[in-house]
């Protein structure tokens, strides 16, 4: 067949029938480009194989045409060969160029990988200050209580008689000869002397109950380590340990009552403004006077 012939032999019929092109995509939905190039034998503008055929059946089988006589002189005019198997189902709706679509789909992949970076840090975050807090419970609960000193085997009352005759032996130093005596006369309290020696050795932890009467944003740090940054609810209480020193902030100071090993403390600022405060060993000294 000679180039040109089934084209517009195609062409011819549409215009015969009066019927456009955009008639014949709308209801094949095949974009107009490709029924253009079928009209003007620019197969090379066409998808190609099966695609082809699919598209000049449906275009025969609208304008009323015979789809097998169409697609032969389809298969003279481009010389295909006739073992190739004819396509005889609906032709793809084949969109048009949509090049933003990647680049929506690249922002959105974006939007979420920077999404789930936001919230693995948070989770994160609020792990290692929860490990932090559970060790410093740990560590508060794992010190152990403060034991009487117990006096040594042979500072026992020596029998009557005996002790005027091994006095000489206890004399050097004068502090260990007094220990000794009183023990043997007059036992002093078990809560006297070594409960100030373990203060002066070992201090005890700093312990701070926070009591929330309103939502707010606080943060606690404690020694060297942040143990608390987050919100708390109204009616909800945290307890938190320390060696030295602790360090409160809070979005809202009203909505506060801090309490520092049992000595309720003044508030940290007026309501509705935030405030932050650092307490200490002084500020317990400084709260023995107070409220309960």
């Amino acid at each position: 067949m000679t180039k040109g012939t089934f084209g517009d032999n195609l062409k011819r019929e549409r215009e015969m029938r009066g019927v456009s092109l955009e008639e014949i995509s709308t209801a094949t939905r095949i974009a107009t480009r490709f029924l253009r190039a079928i009209e003007n034998e620019q197969w090379e503008q066409l998808p190609g194989g099966v695609f082809n055929r699919g598209f000049v059946r449906a275009v025969a089988r609208y304008l009323g045409l015979d789809e097998e006589n169409i697609v032969a002189e389809y298969a003279l005019a481009v010389d295909e060969r006739p073992s190739v198997p004819v396509w005889t189902g609906r032709p793809p709706a084949l969109p048009p160029d949509r090049a933003w679509l990647r680049w929506v789909l690249a922002a959105l992949a974006i939007v979420a990988l920077i999404a789930g970076s936001w919230f693995a840090t948070r989770r994160i975050l609020s792990w290692r200050a929860a490990r932090r807090a559970a060790r410093s419970a740990g560590l508060s609960a794992a010190a152990p209580p403060s034991l009487p000193q117990l006096a040594p085997v042979d500072a026992a009352p020596a029998p009557s008689g005996g002790l005027a005759a091994d006095a000489p032996q206890y004399t050097v130093p004068a502090t260990a000869s007094a220990a000794p005596s009183t023990a043997a006369t007059a036992p002093a309290p078990a809560d006297s002397t070594p409960a100030a020696g373990a203060t002066a050795e070992n201090p005890v932890l700093l312990v701070l109950k926070v009591v929330v009467d309103k939502k707010t944003k606080v943060t606690i740090d404690a020694d060297t380590d942040q143990l608390f940054s987050g919100t708390l609810k109204a009616g909800e209480n945290r307890v938190f340990s320390a060696k030295d020193r602790f360090d409160v902030s809070a979005r809202d100071a009203g909505a506060l009552t801090l309490e520092l090993n049992g000595k309720t403390l003044a508030p940290i600022g007026p309501s509705g403004k935030s405030g932050k405060i650092t307490l200490t060993r002084e500020a317990l000294k400084g709260a023995a006077g107070g409220a309960n």
